[in-house]
């Protein structure tokens, strides 16, 4: 039989690296979401977090600490960081920029100003109402900076992309920074809005 070429040999070695990559991720990942369940304000050993999660007791505090307190604030924030990841990879397949990320083409800006505007000129201060006018923000950003980035010959390339969504991230950013500063009572929630948190979710 022939011998394979260098190429299909690279294209092994990255096929294999790439899978061993993603098993030690993984395992990374497992760890994490039993560490999380094991630290706390009250920490326990691990014995106690496997038992909580195969052998559940509804006498033993632990057990509740674990199953009612821990692991859904857990499972959400592992269904929020898919979700963060979903949105980078789906960015980087449409502009083709394997650099391209929500915060470089100006989506967070856009999110951010639209969260600013709607504490500090119409009241709201629910998350659940803050997160449509983040979404209306995202949008209108997005449809902007493509637009921004199809002018000229050429349209929409990743480059140009690129540069349009840092320019109207940093106009955006600067007149959040600049709303914020005018009033103390803005900031303070648009800072909740931002930080977020994962306690006492259900």
């Amino acid at each position: 039989a022939p011998e394979p070429t260098p190429s299909r040999r690279r294209i092994g070695t990255s096929s294999t690296s790439r899978v061993t990559g993603v098993l030690v991720l993984c395992a990374l990942l497992a760890f994490g979401v039993v560490l999380s369940l094991a630290v706390g304000a009250v920490s326990m050993p691990w014995s106690t977090v496997i038992g909580a999660l195969v052998d559940m007791d509804d006498q033993l505090t632990d057990h509740l600490i674990v199953r009612e307190l821990r692991l859904p604030r857990t499972v959400l924030g592992l269904l929020v960081g898919a979700a963060l990841g979903a949105a980078g990879a789906l960015m980087q397949g449409v502009t083709r920029n394997p650099l391209a990320d929500p915060g470089l083409l100006g989506v967070n800006a856009g999110a951010a100003f639209a969260v600013v505007l709607a504490i500090w000129a119409v009241g709201v201060d629910t998350v659940g109402s803050l997160v449509w006018f983040a979404f209306v923000g995202a949008g209108i950003t997005s449809v902007a900076v493509f637009a921004l980035g199809s002018v000229g010959r050429g349209g929409a390339t990743p480059v140009r992309l690129a540069l349009a969504g840092a320019a109207v991230a940093a106009l955006l950013f600067a007149m959040t920074r600049a709303v914020t500063l005018l009033d103390q009572a803005t900031l303070d929630r648009f800072r909740f809005w931002a930080v977020g948190g994962l306690s006492g979710r259900d």
